[in-house]
């Protein structure tokens, strides 16, 4: 901190995944963009971190199996406060239009194909967090 001027907090992800991989490599990509990450392998724990800590300004579900729950949380982040300006990726296996649809319906941001590269993670987050990541940097 300089001149008396506050310091931007770093910008924070939870990140919801069933793939150990996922859960251990995510955190390490977004730790190099400046990204805080919180894992969590069930979808019922990353609802109650979220209820707990408030939200966050990235928020990566997958919907592998098309999980009917996921769209809900969506939904439900949406609602609160603290999620409306969160961006929320859903990771998908297939490129399918009519789960593409559901998700945007739901009212995530976009999705995130699986399984990706470290490359296409970093473009991908990059691309919807840009000036969050650009004002903690």
């Amino acid at each position: 901190m300089r001149d008396g001027a506050e310091e931007t907090p770093m910008p924070t992800c939870l990140c919801f995944d069933e793939m150990p991989i996922v859960r251990k490599v995510a955190p390490r990509i977004l730790a190099k963009l400046g990204v805080e990450t919180d894992c969590f392998e069930t979808l019922s724990e990353a609802e109650a971190a979220h209820r707990e800590k408030g939200g966050a300004d990235l928020i990566i579900l997958s919907a592998t199996g098309g999980n009917q729950a996921v769209f809900d949380f969506v939904r439900t982040i949406r609602l609160s406060d603290a999620g409306r300006e969160a961006v929320i990726l859903v990771s998908l296996v297939e490129r399918n239009i009519g789960m593409q649809m559901k998700v945007r319906r739901s009212g995530a941001n976009g999705v995130l194909m699986k399984p990706f590269d470290a490359d296409g993670f970093r473009e991908t987050i990059s691309l919807f967090m840009k000036s969050r990541v650009e004002e903690a940097a």
